[in-house]
């Protein structure tokens, strides 16, 4: 193979590696929100008094089992918004995120952490993932699975699978 052959082999090794490089670290993940606008699950009343999509007048309300809006960030910048947990009336779990504000990145997890909110370095055993993060900016519903006993989980958390990094913890009561 001649220089001018390697130079090329060279230069399409380099694009590969540029194009790989770029698919896994999704790097204008940093500069882009991912905004999620759920309205509330059936049967929650809002706190400007309306009630979640296809729900009646009558019809029973879910239950809030958990509220709260305090976050501890850990990576990426701070993360705000308020994370609800309600009992909706045919029985089954939602977890809410409402006007939430964290860091956006790849593969990026809502999860139930058996952990502590002050104690998430790094995301350990015993943990529940209820999902993709929807949106970095935004409200969304995640369903907890049926049968989850959640006395079990301490604290919600905003995940970055990818590269196992804690964006921020919120506890649960």
């Amino acid at each position: 193979m001649g220089r001018k052959g390697a130079l090329g082999a060279g230069a399409v090794v380099v694009v590969l590696l540029a194009v790989a490089g770029l698919v896994a670290f999704q790097p204008w993940k940093l500069w882009v929100d991912q905004k999620s606008a759920e309205s509330a699950p059936a049967g929650v009343v809002t706190a400007r008094g309306g009630a979640g999509q296809g729900t009646a007048a009558a019809a029973p309300a879910a239950r809030t089992l958990f509220e709260g809006r305090t976050w501890r960030s850990y990576s990426h910048g701070e993360t705000t918004g308020t994370v609800r947990v309600y009992r909706l009336p045919g029985g089954s779990q939602v977890l809410r995120l409402e006007g939430l504000h964290t860091s956006n990145g790849p593969d990026v997890k809502v999860v139930l952490s058996a952990r502590p909110h002050d104690a998430q370095e790094s995301l350990a055993p015993g943990y529940l993932t209820l999902g993709t993060l929807k949106g970095n900016e935004g409200s969304s519903n995640y369903t907890i699975p049926g049968g989850t006993d959640l006395s079990g989980y301490k604290s919600v958390v905003i995940w970055c699978k990818r590269f196992d990094a804690v964006f921020a913890a919120a506890p649960m009561a």
